[in-house]
């Protein structure tokens, strides 16, 4: 079991740490890290969902529909109960509940669960839960944070105010589209050429890599503090979520994979789409910055205990 977590953990800790030291060398700037999202997120994580999920017997795809339905529903679900609490529970402003649930239900499964998932559940079940995260963070959370903070800050545009809008944008980015066509392609039974498969793997492989590396520049490049509102965000991101997400999938009676991967992708810590909305609409930029700071440290922890217990 230690070589297990050594095997899915420490990977993300190196790549994480190159990361941070790149920036404390000032090797990268805001502006290049924003260049090493832009390629991961047009080009290379879109070409590696695609090619999850392309070369997929359509049988097992279809016995993956619980988990992505897991990933979704606990992502949107956690994302709405969250502000709602921090809102009209705690009585936090609106730009400050809405980022604060938007940390608490949006894993960064995207980078960090491309390099860990495999080691622990497997390709098939790593591309089906990473796209379902993808789906829940492009077409649901981050298009309602960016109505709810471009109206509560007033420093979005008008068309940034309006949802429908927001959610037609979403779908024309390569990362919703590609598992989409991929899937419809594996639903009709058509079969793409290996060695074409191959190809968008050269540059899809490096999706990980790049965003933990670019993640740990973030980290470093912004100011970090620790609240009492990021410690509880991040303990309810990094712990709470998870564990109520095992327990609410066992008492649903759902096959021990598909819990197992949907635990272990929701125990993830905080993505960095919540520092990117804060700084945009310069809102709470500090405690974005510190959630995300100390959900990635606590995670070795956490994720440790997560990858033991559902093992």
């Amino acid at each position: 079991m230690l070589a297990t977590i050594i095997a899915a953990m420490l990977p993300l800790v190196v790549v994480f740490l190159l990361g941070y030291r790149a920036g404390w060398h000032h090797d990268f700037n805001g502006e290049q890290v924003s260049v090493l999202n832009r390629m991961v997120m047009l080009y290379a994580f879109p070409l590696n969902l695609f090619v999850g999920i392309a070369g997929m017997p359509r049988t097992i795809l279809a016995g993956q529909l619980p988990l992505a339905a897991s990933v979704f529903g606990i992502m949107c679900g956690s994302f709405g109960v969250a502000y709602v609490l921090s809102r009209h529970v705690f009585r936090r402003g609106a730009a400050a509940a809405t980022l604060q649930g938007l940390a608490m239900g949006a894993p960064s499964v995207p980078f960090i669960g491309s390099a860990m998932l495999p080691v622990l559940v497997g390709h098939a079940s790593t591309s089906v839960a990473i796209s379902a995260a993808v789906f829940a963070m492009v077409l649901v959370q981050t298009p309602v944070c960016m109505v709810m903070l471009a109206k509560s800050t007033h420093a979005g545009s008008p068309e940034q105010a309006r949802l429908w809008p927001q959610i037609i944008a979403s779908c024309r980015e390569p990362i919703v589209w590609a598992p989409i066509v991929a899937t419809l392609l594996v639903v009709a039974g058509v079969h793409i050429p290996p060695s074409l498969l191959r190809s968008g793997e050269l540059l899809g492989n490096a999706a990980a890599g790049v965003g933990l590396f670019a993640s740990g520049i973030v980290l470093f490049l912004q100011r970090v503090s620790v609240t009492l509102p990021v410690v509880v965000t991040v303990t309810v991101r990094n712990i709470v979520i998870p564990a109520l997400s095992w327990l609410l999938l066992t008492m649903l009676g759902l096959p021990h994979e598909v819990i197992r991967t949907a635990v272990l992708a929701l125990s993830i810590p905080v993505g960095t789409v919540v520092v990117i909305l804060a700084v945009r609409f310069g809102t709470d930029e500090q405690e974005a910055a510190s959630t995300l700071f100390l959900s990635a440290v606590v995670s070795v922890l956490t994720m440790a205990l997560f990858i033991a217990c559902v093992g």
